[in-house]
Parts: structure tokens; sequence; C-alpha cells
């Protein structure tokens, strides 16, 4: 069904620019935990952009905001950039623009996107009672502060447009001990078991070892918390969250605003965690993704989109 949508559905046109100008640029196929960029070739009179995927019965599996870059000086575009769960089924599946006007006016794009299948490992954690009480007892305590997180890192500022760039591990010269997606079962000491997925990189390191910011941006949460220890959220781009857990100490405070590179703690084992290392997690519109390909390629590349526009 996907692949005969049309690219450019128009649902009201009134007052709004020519629709050659609204060409809606995004990949033919992601892997699923991965993010990527959807993208206009203007960013003249838009008032907002939202973007979701949807399945053929329009059941929406991600949604993103928008925000404007410029590409070049004086030259702003508008994107989005969307996180796809790890959890998905691979599959196709449709992506839906809506671009709205001041005046209310609006016009919808589509086009087909296909989420590849991708493999993640399974691993076994043995848990001590302690460690066992902390995911087995109830705490209202810890269901709050997991409340808090989800609605933080679910917050879409448009203005908040700290880094596009390429980012850095966090840990110098750290071993990679748990990967992105991990399907774990956590073996507790009285014989139960639990099945979680790991969301994020661990980077095991001595205690003490330096933690810096990925990238720029502004810290939004610095605090102790029961399952993540002393944690750092560090808030990129418009939806895009970094977060930094089981610190030893914290460098930093709310609101202080870091560049890439800029101390932020210290490698700990607060919390939860069997041995010292840095939980390293990316969350976009709330979806968490795999860090990895953010330390490969610019999380939103402006050289690439500008080539595009030159050559159209």
């Amino acid at each position: 069904m996907t692949r005969a949508l049309p690219t450019l559905l128009l649902l009201a046109l009134c007052g709004a620019p020519s629709l050659a100008a609204l060409q809606l640029h995004a990949p033919a196929q992601v892997e699923r935990g991965t993010a990527f960029v959807v993208h206009l070739d203007t960013g003249e009179g838009i008032d907002s952009l939202q973007t979701e995927v949807v399945t053929e019965d329009g059941t929406r599996i991600a949604t993103a905001g928008g925000f404007v870059v410029e590409v070049a000086e004086a030259l702003p575009v508008w994107v989005s950039l969307v996180g796809v769960p790890s959890t998905v089924a691979p599959g196709e599946y449709v992506i839906r623009v809506t671009v709205a006007w001041d005046d209310g006016t609006f016009i919808r794009l589509q086009q087909p996107i296909r989420i590849g299948p991708r493999m993640f490992p399974s691993m076994r954690i043995a848990l001590n009672q302690a460690l066992t009480d902390l995911r087995s007892v109830p705490d209202p305590r810890q269901v709050a502060e997991a409340r808090t997180i989800i609605e933080l890192v679910a917050r879409h500022d448009p203005l908040a447009r700290f880094d596009t760039g390429v980012f850095m591990v966090p840990v110098e010269n750290a071993r990679v001990s748990a990967g992105f997606g991990d399907r774990r079962v956590f073996a507790y000491a009285d014989g139960g078991e639990a099945q979680s997925i790991h969301l994020g990189i661990d980077l095991a390191a001595p205690i003490g070892t330096p933690v810096v910011s990925s990238g720029s941006g502004r810290v939004a949460f610095a605090g102790d918390r029961i399952i993540t220890g002393k944690s750092v959220v560090i808030e990129h781009l418009p939806g895009l969250f970094g977060l930094y857990y089981h610190l030893d100490s914290i460098a930093v405070q709310v609101g202080q605003v870091v560049q890439g590179g800029d101390l932020i703690g210290t490698v700990g084992m607060t919390g939860l965690a069997t041995g010292p290392h840095l939980h390293w997690e990316f969350r976009v519109g709330g979806t968490p993704v795999d860090p990895e390909p953010f330390v490969n390629a610019p999380v939103v590349d402006k050289e690439a989109i500008f080539r595009r526009m030159v050559e159209q």
C-alpha cells in the first residue's frame, strides 16, 4: 500500500507557498533504534512543522516537532529529528509531515519509508540482594523519578538549537561493556527473573574518570536518582537529549550551557550498577536511540542539505 502513496497530499493551500518550494526530503530506509532527519527546502513563512511515522492503518510509532536551521547564511530550512523505537517491527511505514502557517492554513506531505531489521544481543546479569530490591520492591519515589525524566525528554523547545554537528564519546579510552538495545535478563538473588532492554551504551572506566558533554547543550537535569544514581541530562537540540547516568560526582547545574568536551562529572557506580561505568543514552522525541551514529556523522548534515538545494 505504501509504495503507491503520493509524495504530496494537499489538505489546504490557501495563502501558502507553492508546492515546488515545499519538497519533502527523508531517507527511503532506516534501521530500528536509530534517528533520522526530515527536512524541507525552505523555511519561509512557516510557523510550525510536525512529523509522524505511522503504520498502514495510521497507528503512530514516532512523532517529532520541527525547528529551523541555517544551512548557509540567511538560508533557513525546517527540519525534524525523528527517533525510531528499537522495538518496532521491520516493514513498510509512512512519514507524514504537517506544515502550518500563521494564518491557520496547512498542507500535509507524506512519503513511504522502510524500517529495516536489526538484531540485538542478549545478555544475562546477576544481581545481589540490594540490587534485586532496587528493581523489585515497589517504591513511589522511583515511579515519580521515572515520570519526571520521561516528561522532561519528551519536551520540544524549537529554540533549543545548541549542536547540529558530530558528537563525541563522553569518556576517553573507555571499554564498551554493554551496547544499545541489548535484550537483558536480570537474575534476582531470590531466584526470580525480569526482562529489560538496554537503552544506551555502557562505557566502563575507573571511578573518577572525567565525563564530558558529548556536544553543546543546556543542562536540563542534574541530581541523584534511585536507579540511575547521580545523573545529568543535557538538551542538545529541540527534542534531542543526552543522558549521563551512574556518575560518582556532578560538575554542572540545571540551566548551565555547556560546550562539547566540557566536564560534567566523573565515572561512578551509583544507583543500579554492578561496576563502575557511564551509562550514555540519547532520546529523540522521548524515544531511546543508538548514540553511535551521532559520533560518526552530523546530527543534521547542513552541508548535504545545502548541496541538494544547489543541485535542484
